[in-house]
């Protein structure tokens, strides 16, 4: 009797154990399972944003693009101010497309039927749920609007330090103070829509030696 009792209490004593031991295992997994749900979330959102900017400013082969931006980490900045839009919305455009397209979502269409499907929602008329093309429209208009922003405000070349106001963080020797610059480094949306930018320093002087001619003195 005493051996089975013995028995029991050891047994006992090791599947407390054992369920401590599978509780505190449980708890890891379940965040792990959480963070890798999070990060697939992520990566999908910013692949749908991407894909939106692409279509929106296309990239072709000597044509530079939004595309081209993507090794500077233009969606990424693209999608700060883009934290309105929720995930449910994002998910909604990417599958909205299924019923236009043969059941294919937004990320696994062509570029020409991926600027078909923003016609779409533009038009409105061949979406019967109202509901839906408010979320659609709603996603669409604020990425464009963020896109468009992002790009055609010279990035990345306009990113530079700036202090808690947001004021430019300019080099102690840096007497020219042109934080904007346009440089031939790389083909930005200035580029393509023509702004040469702010005057280079050179430019600046030239014209100075230019007035300095002038006798303003009567």
């Amino acid at each position: 009797m005493r051996k089975d009792t013995v028995s029991r209490r050891e047994f006992l004593k090791k599947s407390g154990v054992a369920a401590s031991a599978a509780v505190t295992m449980a708890a890891p997994a379940a965040a792990l399972a959480e963070s890798a749900s999070e990060q697939a979330l992520l990566k999908r959102r910013t692949a749908v944003f991407a894909a939106l900017g692409d279509t929106l400013i296309p990239t072709d082969p000597g044509d530079p693009g939004y595309r081209s931006l993507e090794s500077y980490k233009i969606t990424e900045e693209v999608m700060k101010g883009l934290t309105a839009i929720t995930d449910a919305d994002v998910e909604a455009l990417n599958q909205g497309s299924r019923a236009f397209f043969n059941g294919r979502d937004f990320l696994h269409l062509t570029e020409p039927q991926r600027a078909d499907y923003l016609r779409l929602i533009i038009d409105g008329s061949h979406i019967s749920d109202k509901n839906l093309l408010k979320t659609l429209r709603s996603v669409y208009d604020q990425t464009r609007s963020q896109v468009f922003t992002v790009f055609y405000q010279n990035y990345p070349e306009n990113v530079i330090p700036r202090d808690a106001g947001k004021a430019p963080i300019i080099k102690v020797s840096d007497k020219h103070q042109i934080t904007n610059p346009n440089t031939n480094k790389l083909v930005t949306g200035w580029d393509i829509s023509g702004f040469k930018g702010p005057l280079t320093w050179e430019e600046e002087e030239e014209r100075r030696a230019k007035f300095r001619k002038f006798d303003w003195q009567e």
